[in-house]
């Protein structure tokens, strides 16, 4: 099991979705504190843009947009069933999926306007960023699921570091694009916190079940190793 029976997951779950759902409220009310504060960051960033950074941050978009970060996180998966972590395998497709059904489902309840003046074209509703909650999720996977492979942990060290960078560097490019106020990027790293707590208890309470079903499909039953 990659995860441990922790006492104090739930209180997580419970906490990060509280600081969202207060946050959605500030979105859905248009709190003045939080417009000024997304607009004050939107002025701060808006005399950066020219074409060269325009050009890069398109690129880094692009690779943190929901479809290709289905697409490495399904690689992922395949890699753990690879390495005999079918249940692992299975609760990265499962958590991924899930995840991005939640976040939309919040985008199009909220149905928040991006903001005016886009960089880039770009269509659909700002809270959350579907760029930011994938791509949270997937430096979470790196860092609890591909980390633990390489045993020096200088190299988990650099290795963590260029992922939660990558995490900040997609923030930048999403709100450089104004594909989305400050405030979307943020809510979306939280919710993306609140799912990973509630998969994690999801991982912790239905592993047993899961690996016990395994065993009763003969394609995935091979080398099985709980």
């Amino acid at each position: 099991m990659i995860f441990s029976k922790n006492s104090y997951r739930h209180w997580l779950a419970i906490a990060y979705m509280a600081i969202f759902l207060g946050l959605e409220f500030l979105v859905v009310t248009s709190n003045s504190w939080l417009l000024n504060s997304d607009f004050g960051i939107q002025s701060t960033i808006e005399p950066m843009v020219n074409s060269t950074y325009t050009a890069i941050f398109t690129v880094i978009s692009f690779i943190g947009s929901p479809p290709v970060t289905i697409i490495i996180t399904l690689i992922l998966a395949f890699w753990l069933f690879s390495k005999n972590k079918k249940v692992e395998s299975i609760w990265t497709a499962c958590t991924l999926m899930g995840g991005n059904v939640i976040a939309f489902l919040v985008k199009i309840s909220v149905k928040r306007p991006r903001p005016v003046n886009k960089v880039i074209p770009d269509s659909g509703y700002s809270f959350p960023s579907g760029h930011v909650f994938g791509t949270t999720l997937l430096v979470l996977f790196v860092i609890y699921m591909v980390l633990p492979y390489f045993k020096n942990q200088e190299t988990q060290f650099f290795l963590g570091t260029v992922a939660i960078s990558w995490l900040i560097i997609m923030i930048f490019a999403r709100l450089y694009l104004r594909g989305h106020f400050a405030s979307d990027t943020v809510g979306s790293v939280i919710l993306a916190g609140a799912w990973w707590e509630v998969a994690q208890l999801l991982y912790l309470k239905f592993y047993e079940r899961t690996a016990e079903l395994i065993t009763h499909i003969p394609i995935l039953r091979k080398d099985f190793d709980k």
